[in-house]
């Protein structure tokens, strides 16, 4: 009963935003299942767009040689592909838009689709990009689904993405504690504090590393967080610091100490025994929402746990969001 009601619970969240980012936590944790799951329950409700950082929607994973679920689409869906791909269609499809610049497999094509079938999705690498073309897709369709990667996590950020789903399972471990812990983490992350509006104003737009003595925010000459190192040498007066870049353990170990602020959890690469060890005090300019945590059991080598033993401790955890087997 409590799945069936975490399944409409999350179905509805998807109708609650406008941009939905689909991120496994590692390849295979059923990040695509999860994405046709979300469009089995929405097309009759919300026109879609789809795109992928990067390509998904392969029949072989080209790691494991396992084959992969196809994304599925009906006829007037708008997905982005890329040439190469395009050119494989095996959907009817009308091009709407092509990109000026260029991925290795080709410029970034925005079609619509005539009849259902499988597409391969490909997009935009970056940031910035992947902005562009979300916008793009919304001139088509109500809602747009991201498929993600947790490698590629900045694509999921909040300037591109009002909701986010995660999807984990036995590919990121065989041990359930482990995907437990994982899991938890990055929920926890992705739910750090904002700073106060006067301190996003003064942030937001900056692109090096600014201090902060309690009272008033400064520049530095610093771009990279590889050197806070040298700025601690330096001036070691002030209590918080703000990096426009990566944090990283390295970064981590010269600043613990501080009260630290990025842009959002994609700019976070700490790993968890660090987080641990040092327990940083950190805030982001903007915080993302998670609306759904998807459970893939089955691992790329055939190994299968128990998803029911997953979800009610997960569910010991996080209580706010639904948590789902994806392939029941």
């Amino acid at each position: 009963m409590l799945d069936v009601q975490d399944k409409e619970w999350l179905i509805s969240s998807v109708l609650s935003v406008k941009t939905l980012a689909i991120i496994g936590l590692e390849k295979n944790t059923g990040k695509t299942e999860t994405l046709n799951f979300v469009v089995q329950h929405i097309k009759k409700l919300k026109t879609i767009g789809l795109t992928s950082i990067g390509t998904d929607g392969e029949e072989k994973d080209i790691v494991f040689g396992t084959l992969k679920p196809s994304v599925y689409v009906d006829s007037n869906f708008v997905y982005t592909t890329t040439e190469l791909f395009f050119k494989r269609r095996t959907v009817l499809s009308e091009i709407l838009h092509v990109s000026s610049q260029s991925t290795p497999t080709g410029r970034v094509i925005i079609a619509r689709t005539h009849e259902s079938g499988k597409v391969i999705l490909s997009g935009p690498p970056s940031t910035v990009w992947m902005s562009e073309v979300v916008n793009r897709l919304h001139q088509y369709s109500e809602l747009v689904i991201v498929d993600g990667a947790l490698s590629r996590f900045s694509q999921a950020n909040p300037t591109i993405a009002d909701g986010i789903i995660l999807a984990t399972g036995a590919a990121y471990s065989l041990d359930k504690k482990e995907i437990i812990k994982h899991t938890k983490y990055i929920y926890n992350l992705c739910n750090l504090p904002t700073v106060d509006e006067k301190t996003f104003s003064i942030l937001n737009k900056k692109n090096v590393i600014c201090i902060c003595d309690g009272k008033e925010w400064q520049e530095t000459e610093l771009k990279s967080a590889l050197d806070v190192q040298r700025l601690k040498e330096l001036n070691s007066n002030f209590s918080s610091i703000y990096i426009p870049g990566a944090l990283t353990d390295n970064v981590l170990r010269h600043v613990h100490d501080k009260e630290i602020i990025v842009k959002d959890f994609t700019k976070i690469f700490v790993s968890y025994e660090q987080f641990l060890k040092y327990k940083p005090k950190i805030k982001v300019l903007e915080k993302s929402n998670i609306i759904g945590i998807t459970i893939n059991p089955y691992s790329p080598t055939g190994y299968v746990l128990d998803s029911e033993s997953i979800i009610k401790e997960l569910k010991e955890i996080i209580q706010d969001i639904p948590i789902i087997d994806v392939r029941r």
